[in-house]
């Protein structure tokens, strides 16, 4: 059978088996607080960030990887040994074992040198020289960030860095979290246990104790680490007992802007943020007031409008006046974007839209959230792209067999 595929997620992820304060805790980034390099590594092979203008989604046919776009022509020719999505208007592009970037034509904008890379973010990208692949994330060698000439405009002296986010980037440094600027000055001091990405201006922070990879795993936080899922397993059951501390936000000059008194608050998103006070989530505004009531069991950001919630064992949808407008009856879901969100019904994902009405019926193993208008589906081995009526895009009757 000849090799037909679609770029699959490197993401280092936090699988829950129970315990559901655990998967928004990690989902939400929180993994980061602990003493060892994890890297959400979204950019080579993985997820990005935003498409840029170009559209374009990287698949695979006879051992190398092109592009296709949203009605799966093929826009640019399969000649790479991997690829992953545009971000910014480059697409990450492995030649030869060496990462660069192309632009929407194909042509190599930055030519291949580095061993990994990130997607660029806010003008700027994350690369690699040296190193190797760990369980989490790329660890060892030389790494920096470059401009869209390839030029590199900071080195990173810090023990681990993140992608820009709100103009500002997170790095760690002994143990603590702090923020650089483009010029990589420290703008804010290496002093957290966690540091969330800056949106809407405010960053959560919270003060507790840090544990490594290996002190999470005897403390019973964290099961195992899965090579095949590229994933930390949690223990199911509430025995865990989370670190001490509480959260709370500062603004891009490291000021407390909303006091500590959360049990768990992430970033904002669309002007709110999920927090935890008790056992029950909730969302505040940017002045940390309260506006939807923390009465549900979980609780994740707004996105198109609308939120995540859990209610028992099951997810919905909440407007901004804290409405239920999707009946929480889903054991998982995604986000909306392009107006479809994902949900797991009886293990199996579908889509649905925001009217709560399923668009794509449950019967994949594995969704993702839509981009450009096209979801990617994984049904037992194979991937699929579909558009949002649920046709298979990519790959095309015919034009290569399948695994």
């Amino acid at each position: 059978m000849t090799e037909n595929k679609i770029a699959s997620e490197h993401i280092p992820c936090i699988i829950t088996v129970g315990l559901d304060e655990r998967r928004e805790i990690m989902k939400l980034g929180l993994v980061l607080f602990v003493k060892f390099a994890v890297f959400f590594t979204a950019g080579a092979v993985g997820e990005a960030g935003s498409l840029g203008t170009s559209g374009y989604f990287p698949v695979s046919q006879h051992g190398k990887w092109g592009y296709i776009n949203e009605t799966g022509q093929v826009k640019i020719d399969f000649q790479f040994d991997e690829a992953g999505f545009f971000s910014e208007d480059f697409g990450a592009v492995k030649i030869k074992e060496k990462w660069g970037y192309i632009d929407a034509t194909g042509k190599l904008m930055i030519e291949p040198q580095f061993d990994f890379v990130h997607p660029f973010a806010e003008g700027l990208a994350l690369v690699w020289i040296g190193g190797r692949k760990g369980k989490t994330g790329w660890t060892g060698g030389r790494y920096y960030y470059i401009d869209g000439t390839g030029k590199a405009v900071i080195n990173v002296d810090f023990d681990l860095a993140d992608d820009f986010a709100g103009g500002l980037a997170r790095i760690w440094d002994g143990g603590r979290c702090g923020y650089t600027n483009k010029k990589g000055e420290i703008v804010i001091e290496p002093q957290y246990t966690y540091g969330g990405e800056f949106s809407d201006g405010l960053a959560a922070i919270w003060i507790g104790e840090a544990y490594t990879a290996q002190e999470l795993i005897e403390q019973g936080i964290v099961e195992y680490y899965d090579e095949y899922d590229s994933a930390f397993v949690t223990y199911d059951g509430e025995e865990v007992e989370w670190p001490v501390g509480k959260f709370g936000y500062i603004n891009t000059s490291g000021e407390i802007v909303i006091p500590h008194r959360f049990d768990f608050a992430s970033s904002f998103s669309e002007g709110m943020a999920n927090v935890r006070l008790g056992q029950k989530w909730g969302y505040i505004d940017k002045n940390g007031d309260v506006v939807i009531a923390a009465e549900y069991d979980g609780a994740l950001p707004f996105s198109s409008g609308l939120a995540q919630v859990r209610l028992g064992d099951k997810w919905g949808y909440i407007n901004k006046a804290g409405k239920m407008v999707v009946k929480a009856q889903y054991q998982s879901s995604g986000p909306f974007a392009q107006s479809l969100a994902r949900v797991q019904q009886d293990g199996k994902w579908g889509y649905i839209n925001s009217l709560g009405k399923l668009v794509i019926e449950p019967r994949f193993d594995r969704a993702e959230d839509a981009r450009a208008g096209l979801v990617r589906v994984r049904e037992g081995k194979d991937w699929y792209y579909l558009n949002t009526q649920g046709q298979v895009i990519w790959p095309r009757r015919g034009s290569v067999d399948k695994q």
